[in-house]
């Protein structure tokens, strides 16, 4: 892990945080505004008005009102950067170092400058980082996000990432041996299938039905969880998301639904529409508590109850 960071300095993709203390506070300032922008909608500009985030922002911004930590406390697993491009700094970004065991390059702090947006940076940094990972010989890359902060669970969407659970956010993955994949949604159709030497093979086919998911799955996705394979087992979780971030009901309507509700809780339907119904709920509620606001697609179906009321 530590020669992909090399190699991500070296070509001008990042730049190591330095330990001055005015250099750290802006680093910090740019984490603020990008809790603020997630959890309150506000664009504040940390390069200008950090004073602002600090002294407004902050007691909001972060849960319970702790203040952040330093960047530089957990340098022993992620390690802090400037992103770069020709030379300028245009955002954050931390690594980690695989310290804690992990194969996937793990990218956290992943914040662009308001002045930089609209160019592709975060994309950009995302694919050069884990072309430099896969190169050293890590199996690919990995990137959590809150469900409610919806422009980055778009975002990875968008990049045709996969999710590999939701355990305390959404999780991100590319991944060596996971194809492509494609989804496809008109109106209240959509189809989940991966693309095989540029032809795509349909996987699963969902509907809306009233406040009820239609769920077919094709003889192939059959054959996949006969095979347990990874894209078998991470397929249903990431077309879930896909269908969620567009409004879509998560809780089946076919043969023994009431079944798949009850199990929502069991680890071994973590990548199941149920699972993410519940988890999603328990987010949002979590979130509430805390006086942030909640800003997402509406999933029919769901209760949207306070955190106390869930079970």
């Amino acid at each position: 892990m530590l020669a992909v960071h090399a190699e991500l300095v070296a070509g001008g993709a990042i730049e190591r945080l330095a330990m001055d203390d005015a250099e750290t506070r802006l680093w910090m300032d740019c984490e603020l505004a990008s809790l603020v922008e997630n959890r309150f909608f506000a664009r504040v500009d940390p390069a200008s008005r950090g004073a602002e985030l600090r002294d407004v922002w902050e007691p909001r911004a972060t849960r319970d009102g702790a203040q952040l930590g330093t960047p530089h406390a957990g340098a022993r697993y992620v390690v802090p950067y400037w992103l770069t491009q020709g030379g300028c700094r245009v955002g954050t970004v931390a690594l980690s170092t695989g310290g804690l065991g992990g194969a996937l390059l793990e990218v956290s702090s992943l914040y662009v400058l308001p002045a930089h947006r609209g160019r592709g940076v975060a994309s950009a940094a995302l694919r050069r980082a884990d072309e430099v990972a896969r190169a050293h010989g890590a199996p690919g890359l990995g990137v959590r996000t809150p469900w409610a902060w919806q422009p980055a669970v778009r975002l990875y969407l968008g990049l045709r990432m996969w999710v590999a659970g939701w355990a305390q956010a959404l999780a991100f993955t590319w991944r060596r041996g996971l194809p492509a994949y494609d989804v496809e949604i008109d109106g209240g159709e959509a189809t989940f299938g991966v693309l095989v030497d540029g032809r795509k093979e349909h996987l699963i086919r969902a509907s809306r039905e009233g406040d009820r998911l239609g769920w077919v799955e094709s003889p192939r996705m059959e054959a996949s969880r006969a095979e347990r394979s990874d894209v078998a087992s991470l397929a249903p979780g990431t077309f879930a998301v896909a269908l969620a971030a567009r409004g879509f009901p998560l809780i089946r309507s076919l043969t023994r639904s009431e079944d798949r509700w009850r199990a929502r809780h069991d680890p071994s339907c973590l990548g199941e529409p149920e699972a993410l119904a519940q988890r999603i709920e328990l987010f949002e509620a979590v979130d509430r508590s805390f006086g942030f606001d909640v800003r997402t697609p509406r999933v029919p179906g769901l209760l949207y109850r306070e955190y106390d009321d869930i079970d």
